[in-house]
């Protein structure tokens, strides 16, 4: 009778509230992952492949080159990235080399140039430009996007800050073969920085930059590769940290079921032996701020750069909260990786140094720099959200990068030039969630 009894979603609901209640927070999550796995036919690896991956619709193509079909070119399938000026020049400014992964899947990869004034010939889009030497950010999105939705943002940051992005698609995203998995995230990068180190570029001269999931494979490369320094953008401690609902408190699913995590960038980022910016927003809903905020202590003092940890911004919305000071910040941290990486000496800034900010004009491809005089830190970071720092005997308050330590509403003022008017001149396409630029 039980059994045949018909519960109503108000009653199921109550019933759900009265066990959470009763078993609290931890253990409701921790038998709730036990029944997943169950149901999964006991098999880890698809119980962490759906708590990860989203993988959209395609947003993209790649008409290959008659010529060579290791390489094509983006074409947009969504009317929203076809019709937007910002994404047709992304296109013209970009060219896609294909890859095959230790594990067999044929992933593309996209590489926007930094000069974009002309088309350039085969024989010099094959190999990086030693001469003029420019840092090449090698970009992990988010879980819920690929490479086609982000080529606005690949645009941006190598016009504003005169680099060369080379975005990485992961198994079973866009048009990439396989299936999602964290396994084939990994192997997904190491391709796509074997056919940079195979083209010519320097590991010195590449920084490695990890969205939220992104930051998983990032985290492994800097714990494996040389590299002239990482960027982790709203980044997790692991992969079943983000599921914690009270992190410190036991029974947590992180230690029920550690043998499913996955990620463990808490423990990699101990290893790295290169210069890491960590930046969260301190409003995120879906990566808890305290991830990365943790995550910035835990990187070894002599390669920590200062943090940005934006007071009001969240999970998707942290370029769009401040894009003067988003930008400012990666200013930064890239000067002073180019100075390394042209053999400069130079030793990981003190939390709260204020920062002279160098950003390239998009007239002249980042070969000039303007400058302006840096503003004193105006207050501390807001206290890490319900992570019992305090028990830890230290305060948010430490790490606090140059926007960070403004007050609530005021921004850094960082003069973007020519970059400014270009940032503003096309509103972008809202596509989907977990890529930084769109809700």
């Amino acid at each position: 009778a039980v059994s045949a009894a018909v519960v109503s979603p108000r009653a199921h609901c109550a019933c759900v509230r009265r066990l959470w209640a009763a078993m609290g927070a931890n253990c409701f999550a921790s038998t709730s992952i036990g029944c997943l796995f169950f149901c999964k036919g006991c098999n880890a690896e698809k119980v962490r492949n759906a708590f990860t991956f989203v993988p959209p619709q395609p947003s993209y193509t790649v008409e290959s080159d008659p010529e060579d079909k290791s390489r094509g070119r983006i074409v947009y399938r969504m009317s929203a990235l076809h019709g937007s000026n910002l994404y047709r020049q992304a296109a013209e400014a970009s060219e896609v080399r294909w890859v095959t992964t230790r594990k067999g899947s044929r992933v593309p990869v996209v590489w926007v140039r930094r000069d974009v004034g002309h088309r350039q010939p085969q024989a010099s889009r094959d190999q990086y430009d030693v001469d003029a030497a420019p840092l090449v950010l090698l970009h992990c999105h988010g879980n819920a996007t690929d490479i086609g939705m982000m080529m606005g943002p690949y645009f941006e940051l190598s016009k504003v800050l005169g680099i060369e992005v080379v975005g990485v698609e992961y198994s079973g995203y866009g048009v990439a073969s396989g299936k999602p998995s964290s396994g084939n995230t990994y192997a997904d990068l190491e391709a796509a920085y074997d056919l940079l180190v195979a083209s010519g570029v320097p590991p010195s001269r590449i920084v490695a930059y990890g969205q939220s999931v992104g930051s998983g494979p990032v985290s492994n490369l800097a714990a494996t590769r040389q590299l002239c320094g990482i960027i982790l953008h709203s980044p997790l401690l692991s992969g079943i940290k983000v599921v914690d609902p009270q992190p410190d408190n036991c029974c947590r699913p992180s230690c029920v079921w550690r043998c499913f995590d996955f990620y463990p960038n808490d423990t990699r980022i101990r290893k790295i032996r290169c210069p890491a910016f960590i930046m969260h927003g301190q409003r995120d809903d879906i990566i808890p701020f305290y991830h990365g905020y943790r995550l910035h202590q835990a990187v070894p003092k002599e390669v920590r750069w200062p943090a940005y940890f934006p007071p009001r911004a969240g999970h998707n919305d942290l370029v769009e909260i401040d894009m003067r000071a988003y930008f400012g910040e990666i200013s930064n941290f890239l000067h002073d990786l180019k100075k390394i990486a042209d053999g400069e000496k130079v030793e990981a800034p003190a939390e709260h140094k204020p920062y002279q900010v160098h950003m390239a004009r998009s007239s002249d491809s980042g070969q000039q720099q303007q400058q302006q005089q840096p503003q004193q830190p105006k207050g501390p970071v807001a206290a890490a959200a319900s992570a019992g720092e305090a028990s830890r005997g230290g305060s948010p308050s430490s790490s606090a990068g140059s926007e960070a330590n403004h007050g609530e509403g005021e921004s850094p003022a960082t003069d973007l030039g020519d970059a400014a008017d270009f940032l503003g001149s096309a509103p972008q396409p809202r596509i989907g969630p977990e890529d930084g630029r769109y809700e």
